[in-house]
């Protein structure tokens, strides 16, 4: 019985709360139930509020003028204490709380499952046009056939799962490399055909259509890539560059790019918004002659 924490509990209804996923799976994985107090109501769990105050004042208060260097020097400290505050009879029960969990809670305990719980966090996730969803930064695959679906992607230290309509539909390991992708080859369309619209035909037509410099961008895109797929994303990032800044300062700006050896939607962005496509390129300055003339000293007057 937790507090109805914001974190934990998504819904917070008096008579059917709704927990967050991570600790459902939290309390299926050791087969308890988590039935949160009502808000502002901590009289639902008051043996358990007791049990804090009891120990700080039987723990905490004696322990509050000293200092400790370490954890373990703490423990020394606090492990007494406890034991003298579990081993204290209470005068309600006429037993000590030592002796009331080895009678009533020891037995009913079960044993830890076999693996330990593994954290995972929830999110809800529309699968792109590539057939890919982000998370942190980092792409991961799906079946080509869910483009444009909502799932849900399960993420821990090790693991990223997708599920759709509760049934998982793909795994793949966690990747901390931005702006990558995860892709398995089953969940590519036959012959690479993964979008009904897109292809690498038709993003190099649209390019050449504005010109020689975003041509070569466009394929430097591709290039930089292990499947044609992966770079449909960039390029449409492309395409509403245009949109918003127009044809002429795109092609200016793929043109500066270019010349830099600059490759993807960021980097053109970036240099959109401040305007660096209007700045002339540094080009190198030709050296010009020695002069010969009488009233030039020469570098052979100081010898």
């Amino acid at each position: 019985m937790p507090d109805n924490l914001k974190a934990g509990i998504t819904d917070p209804c008096r008579y059917e709360p709704g927990v967050n996923r991570s600790d459902q799976d939290f309390a299926a994985h050791y087969q308890v139930a988590v039935l949160p107090a009502r808000p502002k109501a901590p009289k639902d769990k008051a043996k358990v509020e007791k049990a804090v105050q009891e120990v700080e004042r039987q723990i905490l208060a004696p322990l509050r003028h000293q200092a400790f260097s370490s954890f373990s020097t703490l423990n020394e400290a606090i492990r007494p204490l406890l034991k003298r505050l579990n081993e204290r009879t209470m005068s309600d029960y006429g037993s000590s709380r030592l002796d009331l969990f080895e009678r009533l809670d020891q037995p009913a305990l079960k044993p830890l499952p076999a693996s330990p719980f593994v954290f995972a966090t929830w999110k809800q996730a529309k699968v792109n046009l590539d057939y890919h969803i982000e998370v942190e930064k980092h792409y991961y695959s799906v079946p080509y056939w869910y483009v444009r679906r909502d799932v849900h992607v399960k993420s821990s230290a090790q693991v990223v799962e997708i599920f759709y309509d509760h049934q998982r539909i793909a795994v793949h390991p966690r990747s901390s490399v931005p702006y990558r992708h995860s892709t398995l080859t089953d969940h590519m369309p036959s012959a690479h055909r993964a979008y009904q619209s897109q292809s690498k035909a038709n993003f190099l037509a649209w390019a050449t259509r504005l010109g020689p410099h975003t041509t070569t961008q466009v394929e430097m895109i591709f290039s930089s890539k292990p499947h044609e797929e992966q770079s449909f994303r960039t390029l449409k990032g492309l395409q509403s560059l245009a949109s918003r800044y127009g044809d002429e300062r795109l092609e200016a700006a793929c043109q500066r790019a270019n010349t830099f050896g600059m490759v993807g939607y960021r980097r053109l962005k970036s240099i959109l918004q401040h305007h660096r496509e209007q700045a002339p390129l540094l080009m190198e300055t030709p050296t010009s002659p020695v002069l010969e003339h009488d009233n030039v000293r020469g570098a052979a007057y100081y010898n």
